[in-house]
């Protein structure tokens, strides 16, 4: 007798625990770059926000190569979010193969810009580089390989001694405004 109590009081549950909601995670990648470039803290600023203010969110960074692989693993549904250059974003959806992205990548969604990109040109007061032209024959540092830094300068082209000034204080470049 106490077994069959015990089995419709174990059935006469069933229906309450079917409507019980289920809280079911919420996995969230967010694609970066590297742990030292600007990408990374910026995707842990966003994982600690997703943590504190999204219900039943398991947010987590992952350190990537950056814009190039983060487009891929997002088109491959290894990722949630993920940082990018527009100029990346850009060759994704066209599919550029010769940027790495092997056909047009569909599955892409723009969420917001993060920041003006601008190409910042360096070169030490002893360089002697005055002008993008005197950039001929060296060698350059233009980001990591196959990351949207390294493909931004790639279809850039300036006429040869367009002026660019040199901060002796700062040593940095900078190139004329162009509307001026």
């Amino acid at each position: 007798m106490t077994r069959r109590l015990g089995l419709i009081a174990s059935l006469a549950l069933i229906p309450l625990l079917v409507a019980m909601p289920l809280r079911a995670e919420t996995f969230v990648n967010i694609l970066t770059g590297g742990q030292a470039g600007v990408y990374y803290p910026l995707g842990v600023a966003l994982e600690k926000i997703f943590a504190a203010k999204v219900p039943d969110a398991r947010p987590s960074v992952q350190a990537t190569k950056a814009s190039v692989e983060n487009l891929n693993l997002l088109q491959a549904g290894r990722g949630e979010i993920a940082f990018s250059l527009g100029d990346s974003l850009r060759d994704a959806y066209a599919g550029n193969t010769e940027l790495g992205f092997a056909k047009p990548l569909d599955k892409l969604r723009t969420i917001a810009a993060i920041y003006p990109n601008y190409i910042q040109i360096v070169a030490s007061k002893e360089s002697g580089i005055t002008t993008l032209a005197d950039l001929k024959g060296k060698r350059l540092s233009v980001g990591a390989p196959a990351s949207g830094t390294e493909l931004t300068p790639a279809p850039f082209s300036v006429r040869p001694g367009s002026p660019m000034t040199i901060s002796a204080r700062s040593n940095t470049c900078r190139l004329p405004n162009p509307s001026s």
